[in-house]
């Protein structure tokens, strides 16, 4: 099958441009495909990233007029912190900075954080939080990536909002139960990295934070970010966790040889998308059920309790 330009679209784009009963039930087709081959680049980006996504995350089209409503409603209790942290947004990203203007940026961010912020007057409790340090990089890729505002703020709306509802808690409940899982896996995959870091008073809280909190996207580079979130919205954010870890025993020989790893671990290598993904696959295969359970659920759900039995038991 070719387009009008004659050139023949390639599997998942077929794919996605089937019926949309055969795209829901065949998801497991759509993922294993990712995994496999990843989705491919013209001109560095992916043409219709943003559909594969829509479908991972079952985005539905957003209505226009609705979007332009909070964006007339203007600046949110939040949009002072929106503003300080969009200027800081992958600045030293060229490619991100011709694409993405602050303004887009701090629109998607502050028409979000309007809507939490309506929430919050209807209902007696909800956990998110209209805005915290770190959502203008977890809102960037999706800028990016999108050819629409309308397009980038469903999406990233559909991730904090219900991928992962913990990560936006005032007191970023989720992240820091994630940092706590991180330490966990590499205890338990790597004892004698993990011992050396904990000699040096390093554990994941003090340099894996903004990893888990980003999913990642705060190490460059943004295509390599990409990838990776390729494989999280087919697989689930959860792996994220996995993918913090691989990064951490990537640079196993450094760090042991240091006598400062955190020199090592404030500034991680750049990003290779698919040793990351093979590491990590590797590392859940040697994950036990029930720790593995809690990492699934701790994006959703309070896990504090039982991470803290786990850690207990493993001493």
């Amino acid at each position: 099958m070719k387009d009008k330009k004659g050139r023949r679209k390639d599997a998942i784009e077929r794919f996605i441009e089937s019926d949309q009963t055969v795209v829901l039930s065949s998801l497991n087709q759509l993922r294993y495909t990712i995994l496999c081959e990843g989705l491919p680049k013209e001109g560095g980006l992916c043409p219709y990233r943003t559909y594969v996504w829509s479908i991972l995350l079952r985005v539905e089209p957003l209505d226009i007029d609705y979007y332009s409503k909070l964006v007339d409603q203007g600046p949110s209790d939040a949009f002072s912190k929106i503003q300080n942290d969009a200027f800081r947004t992958f600045q030293k990203d060229e490619e991100f900075n011709k694409k993405v203007s602050t303004g887009v940026l701090m629109r998607i961010l502050n028409s979000h954080a309007l809507e939490v912020e309506s929430m919050q007057l209807h209902k007696s409790e909800i956990l998110a939080s209209p805005y915290v340090q770190g959502m203008n990089v977890l809102a960037a890729p999706f800028a990016y990536v999108c050819r629409s505002e309308v397009e980038a703020f469903a999406l990233y709306s559909q991730l904090v909002d219900h991928q992962i509802p913990t990560y936006t808690t005032p007191n970023l409940m989720g992240v820091l139960n994630g940092v706590k899982l991180v330490d966990i896996i590499l205890q338990l995959i790597d004892a004698k990295l993990y011992n050396h870091l904990k000699s040096k008073m390093l554990t994941a809280k003090i340099y894996a934070l903004p990893s888990v909190l980003t999913l990642s996207a705060c190490t460059p580079p943004l295509d390599h970010v990409l990838e990776l979130w390729d494989f999280l919205f087919s697989y689930g954010v959860h792996l994220n966790i996995f993918f913090v870890v691989a990064q951490t025993i990537l640079i196993r020989d450094e760090l042991l040889k240091s006598s400062n790893p955190m020199i090592q671990l404030r500034e991680l290598p750049k990003l290779d998308a698919r040793k990351i993904i093979k590491l990590s696959l590797t590392l859940v295969k040697k994950t036990p059920d029930k720790l593995y359970d809690l990492i699934v659920r701790h994006v959703r759900e309070d896990v504090e309790d039982e991470i803290a039995e786990m850690e207990l038991a493993s001493g």
